[in-house]
Formats: C-alpha cells, structure tokens, sequence
C-alpha cells in the first residue's frame, strides 16, 4: 500500500468518537452492565439500526466490548473507553476529542476563508464553549510541571498569580498547589464550568469574570500567566494588553506567555492557519515581535524557551524594579 498523505483511518476515529459522544452512546455505555443495541438506542434516543452499526465500530476501535450470550450481542465500555472517554484521570481526552472536531467543522470553511480573507460567521447555537474550555484542562501532568517549574525558575518564589484567559484554571489549579495566592481570570459564563472541574482544589482560588480584553483586576501580581491567549488577537490588540498586564504586575514581577512561536515551533504554520479560519486577527507571532511588544511595555530580561512537553514556547519577562536611591 502507499504512504498516503492523510491518516484517513485517524479522521474517521475521531468522527466517529464525536458522534457516539453527541448522540449520547458513550454515557449510555458508561451505566452498569452491558446493553444490547436496542437497550442503547432507548437510553440515547436514537435510532437502533444506526446504534448497532456505530457500536459494532465502537467495538472494533476498542473503546467497546461486545458480550454475546444467547444469540444476543450486548455492549459495554471497555477499559479503553473508560479512561479515555469517561473517567477523570490522566488518560481522559473526551473535551478534546470534541474540540477537535469542532475544529475540522471550521478547517472546512478553508475554500472561503482563502477566497475572503476573513472567517465565516459562526452560528452561535454551535459554539461548544464547555467543550471548549474543558479541553484546556485535558492537559498532560507534565506539561502543568512544566510550566509552573519554568516560571518559578525565572521569577524566583512568588506569592500571588493570576492566570489570563485559564478556561478551567488547570494552571492556576498547578500553582495553587505549590502554595501560590492564585487568581483565574476568564469570562463569567466560564466560571460553573471551571468551579465543576476545579472541585475542592479550586476552594483556594479567586475567580474573575470579565472580559481581559477590556479590564484586568488591578493586582499587584507576582506573576500574569497567558497561554494560548495571544493568538487570538491582531499585533494592535497583543501589544496593549501586554502593557496592562505590565500595570498589575508588582514590581520585578513576571509575565510568562506560552504559544506558539513563529520559525520556532514545528505547528506555527499548521496552527496559524487554524487562527486564519477560526479568527478575525489572530495568528503566530514572531520572537522578535515578542521581544518588540515586551520591550515596549517597560519588560527586561526577555527569555523565550522551547518546551519538553509541546511543541510550544514560553516567553519570560521581568517588569523592572526601581533603581535604589
């Protein structure tokens, strides 16, 4: 057979998966005991013909066991399926398995978006926020280390943080953890949904709804986190919220910005294209952009690092302190 150049098997599995998570087959698997086809479709409220095809896949891909007995083929989550589908734990990606295909909804749009030059309007009754933020949390242990670890490394002990745009706060959560004051700042329709995910380990951490595009909370902070925040925004938009986050900062204190960096990481051409069909302006910015926008807002000390655990970056700046009288 020849090398292709599409896993066409992978984009198949991940529709397929987005299926059965909408239409309700993976929660309906998730209950005690093993079903058959008919039982599925009466929890999901579909139709039983198209149930027992998709669970006959489900079966195939391994995330679904089937248990024959009696002439009669019943259905049950796998082990697989638990973990990767159900279970909160290290292996879950059900949250970006259903980003992801949101995201290939959008890639489709990419004939017009090219012709135009501007992203097709989305149809608001589709936005999957919950999805949306939840697959920010769905993030390895190691790359939370990681990034807490760096900062801390650069700043030196710190006690207050805010974390820009966190979604679920699973970087605050990290810092919160290592006895750090945190705050997450996102939008007030984000908040249920980080306080269901945060549970007990978000009781220590502040939460601010608003728009960070228009206010910050006055600080001081240590240290003002933003990842994968900056390319949503055009270059005008970038550079003034790295001057406001400059105002909030104590002084010496740390901006860290993790994203992709223009020539340095191996998906800034993929994934700008990505903010091309999902944005007015965003995009991948350049490290001298960085180190122009960083400059410009009063920072010093600029460092930008490639990360073990992703193929992104993290940019590290210091808000000077006053020269001794």
């Amino acid at each position: 057979m020849r090398d292709s150049l599409v896993d066409r098997e992978s984009i198949e599995r991940l529709l397929l998966f987005n299926g059965a998570i909408r239409a309700g087959l993976i929660d309906a698997l998730a209950r005690e005991g093993a079903r058959s086809a008919k039982e599925v479709a009466q929890i999901a409220g579909a139709d039983p013909r198209a149930v027992g095809v998709v669970l006959e896949a489900l079966a195939a891909e391994g995330v679904a066991e089937r248990v024959t007995g009696n002439g009669l083929a019943r259905y049950r989550l796998s082990e697989l399926g638990w973990s990767h589908l159900v279970d909160s734990g290290p292996d879950l990606e059900r949250s970006s398995l259903l980003h992801l295909a949101n995201r290939v909804r959008g890639w489709l749009d990419l004939p017009e978006v090219i012709r135009t030059g501007e992203p097709l309007q989305k149809d608001p009754a589709r936005r999957d926020v919950r999805s949306f933020v939840s697959a920010m949390g769905e993030r390895e242990p190691e790359f939370l280390e990681e990034i807490v670890e760096r900062c801390l490394t650069f700043s030196g002990p710190i006690r207050t943080m805010i974390d820009i745009g966190g979604a679920v706060g699973h970087v605050a959560r990290q810092f919160s953890r290592c006895g750090v004051r945190a705050t997450l700042l996102d939008r007030e329709s984000v908040e249920p949904i980080a306080r269901q995910f945060l549970g007990e380990a978000g009781a220590d951490i502040a939460f601010v709804g608003a728009d960070f595009i228009k206010s910050l909370p006055p600080g001081p902070f240590d240290l003002a986190y933003l990842g994968n925040v900056l390319h949503i925004y055009g270059p005008p938009v970038v550079s003034e919220l790295i001057g406001n986050v400059y105002a909030i900062l104590s002084a010496g204190g740390t901006i860290a910005i993790q994203d992709h960096v223009w020539e340095r990481s191996p998906r800034a051409a993929m994934f700008a294209v990505n903010m091309l069909q999902a944005t007015k302006d965003g995009g991948v910015w350049t490290e001298e952009q960085y180190r122009g926008w960083l400059a410009g807002a009063g920072f010093s000390e600029v460092e930008i690092a490639d990360l073990d655990t992703t193929w992104a970056q993290v940019i590290l700046g210091r808000k000077p302190k006053p020269a001794p009288r």
